[in-house]
């Protein structure tokens, strides 16, 4: 019975994450004090993205959004996947990028099945989600209006709406119990291109792994700023966190695994950094 146990328990938590995402999803719906978009993932490495309504999503009003990504089950349960792209071959590989915003998450590396954003969507701009594991198939683009705002009609009394002078942090919500919160880094491009990353004032050499919150300053439209986690014979994807062409201030939030991790505008050198257990 010994040999029994350990996949009776896998099952038993598959099975509650079956219940759980999509109760997570609704409760998102329901609590949001933000005019959210929703981006659910079919079995099939597909998305859908909708409205607090339910609606499917081609123009929004500009302003700031919550941003919803999440799947059936955690990816990673499904394993090696031998049938096409069922369960994005373990774990999504989301990017949402436009006129200030770069979003990117694989859910845990597929462990997870739901996560939060914030994000400001600048008027008369186009966004494009993606998936990078088929990005000409898992592909939607919308845009927002020239004038108008967020609609909060649909929340419930008492929510408080959005705040219109800072958009709250990002966070992730199903795990944040779980990874640790280690702090804040500061990603930095100053006006001639050249990248930094900093902790506390001084450049970042090593890290505890856990969840940072990285503040991006980018004072130059040449450059962008993106990490990636280096491993030898496995092709990994760089996360971009500003892109070329983006001036401003992002804030992102990102699972630093333990391993060799690089920062670097695209196409440029890579300062390397190591992350620890």
């Amino acid at each position: 019975m010994a040999r029994v146990r350990p996949v009776l328990n896998c099952l038993t938590l598959l099975a509650l994450a079956v219940l759980l995402v999509p109760v997570a999803v609704e409760r998102a719906r329901a609590e949001s004090a933000l005019p959210t978009i929703y981006v659910q993932y079919a079995m099939n490495c597909t998305f859908t993205i909708t409205d607090d309504a339910g609606k499917a999503v081609s123009s929004i009003a500009p302003g700031y959004y919550q941003v919803v990504v999440a799947t059936p089950i955690p990816f990673a349960a499904e394993g090696p996947s031998t049938n096409g792209f069922t369960a994005c071959k373990g774990s999504v590989q989301f990017q949402l990028t436009g006129p200030g915003v770069s979003l990117y998450t694989t859910l845990d590396d597929g462990d997870g099945a739901f996560y939060q954003f914030t994000a400001t969507f600048k008027a008369g701009s186009t966004y494009t989600a993606q998936d990078n594991n088929q990005p000409s198939v898992a592909r939607g683009v919308f845009s927002t209006t020239a004038t108008g705002s967020p609609s909060t009609s649909s929340l419930p009394a008492g929510s408080g709406g959005s705040s219109a002078s800072k958009p709250p942090a990002s966070h992730d919500s199903a795990g944040s119990a779980v990874v640790p919160l280690r702090g804040n880094l500061a990603a930095t491009i100053d006006a001639a291109g050249r990248l930094a990353l900093t902790s506390k004032g001084k450049p970042v050499g090593t890290l505890k792994a856990g969840m940072y919150t990285f503040t991006v300053v980018d004072k130059s439209a040449k450059s962008g700023f993106s990490v990636q986690k280096l491993a030898r014979g496995v092709k990994s994807i760089a996360i971009p966190l500003t892109g070329v062409g983006y001036k401003g201030t992002h804030l992102a939030t990102l699972n630093l695994k333990a391993g060799r991790w690089a920062f670097f505008s695209p196409g440029g050198k890579k300062t390397y950094f190591i992350v620890v257990a």
